[in-house]
């Protein structure tokens, strides 16, 4: 039962449209994107993890493109020195953080990785959605 409840929490990112990124009155094309994958995946483990795959790294780039337009927007201010103080304080506690999720998982069986990977993902998406916020015109 376990198992289920928390594949069903992992299937069902996002779920609502109060769920679309960042508040956005749309779904970011990246969560659609992974929708349809995971969809496909007919909840083979081997295609869901790849799925997440695809949609970590996509999440990552977008995250990358995001904090560099911050970067690139604060200019010499000192803004952009505490924001790349921060951004590597974040990849830091990233780190961190999925090893605590591997850890967690250990024992998880085939859908361990998927959780882990889900997880990586959300904080890629979360963090994208702060840097996002931080623009002068979202």
């Amino acid at each position: 039962m376990k198992m289920l409840v928390l594949l069903s929490a992992v299937l069902a990112f996002p779920a609502h449209a109060a769920d679309h990124w960042c508040g956005q009155p749309r779904e970011h094309p990246l969560d659609a994107a992974y929708a349809r994958a995971m969809e496909q995946s007919g909840g083979v483990t081997v295609a869901m993890h790849d799925a997440q795959t695809m949609a970590f790294d996509a999440w990552d780039a977008e995250l990358n493109r995001l904090y560099r337009g911050a970067v690139r927007q604060f200019g010499r201010d000192a803004r952009a020195d505490t924001l790349r103080a921060a951004q590597r304080a974040w990849l830091t506690w990233d780190a961190a953080e999925t090893r605590s999720d591997l850890a967690q998982q250990a024992d998880g069986g085939s859908i361990g990785p998927v959780t882990v990977s889900n997880l990586a993902m959300q904080r890629r998406r979360a963090r994208a959605c702060m840097l996002f916020n931080m623009q002068d015109e979202p």
